[in-house]
C-alpha cells in the first residue's frame, strides 16, 4: 500500500504543477482579454472558453488535493460533538465510502462521455471535447484514489476517546 501511496503522491505533485500552470495561463489570458477589450476595443473570441476550460481543469485536479489535506467542506459542530467517539469514526468511514462510490461512478461515466464526444469540438477554439472529458475522468480517478487512501487511513486509525475534564 505504501508503494501505491508514493506513486499517488508523485501524481499529486504533477497535478499541483498542472494546477499552477493553469492558474498562470488563466490569469494571463484574462488580463490580456481585459486589456484588449478596454484599450484596443477588441475582444478575443476564444479567451472566455479557454478560461472556462482551465478553471474546470484546475478544479477537477484540485479535488483530490483537498481530500488528501482534509479541506473539504463539513459541518464542524457534528465533527466536534462526535470527536473521539466510535460514532465519529463511523461517520468518517461512511463519508469516505460515499466519496469513493461517487467518484468511481463519475469516473466510470466519463468513459461514455469520452466516446460520445469524439466528433464534437468546442465552438471558439475548435478543441476536441474528448480532451475535456479525459480531464474529467482523470480528476475523478484521482479523487477516488484519494478517498480510498483516506478510507484505508480511517480503518488503520484506532478510536481513542477524549478524556473529559
Amino acid at each position: 500500500m505504501e508503494s501505491l501511496r508514493r506513486i499517488f503522491n508523485v501524481l499529486q505533485q504533477i497535478s499541483r504543477t498542472i494546477i499552477g500552470l493553469c492558474m498562470m495561463i488563466m490569469m494571463t489570458v484574462i488580463f490580456v482579454q481585459t486589456a484588449t477589450r478596454y484599450v484596443v476595443f477588441y475582444s478575443i473570441p476564444w479567451s472566455e472558453e479557454l478560461s472556462r476550460y482551465l478553471y474546470v481543469t484546475l478544479t477537477l485536479l484540485g479535488v483530490n488535493l483537498a481530500i488528501t489535506s482534509k479541506q473539504l467542506v463539513r459541518i464542524d459542530i457534528i465533527d466536534n460533538f462526535l470527536r473521539g467517539k466510535r460514532s465519529g469514526w463511523a461517520l468518517n468511514v461512511f463519508r469516505q465510502i460515499l466519496a469513493v462510490l461517487i467518484s468511481a461512478i463519475f469516473f466510470y461515466s466519463s468513459f461514455g462521455m469520452i466516446d460520445v464526444s469524439q466528433y464534437q469540438t468546442s465552438p471558439a477554439m475548435g478543441l476536441s471535447m474528448q480532451v475535456m472529458y479525459v480531464i474529467l475522468g482523470i480528476g475523478f480517478f484521482m479523487s477516488a484514489a484519494a478517498s480510498c487512501f483516506e478510507l484505508y487511513d480511517a480503518f488503520k486509525a484506532p478510536v481513542t476517546p477524549i478524556e473529559e475534564k
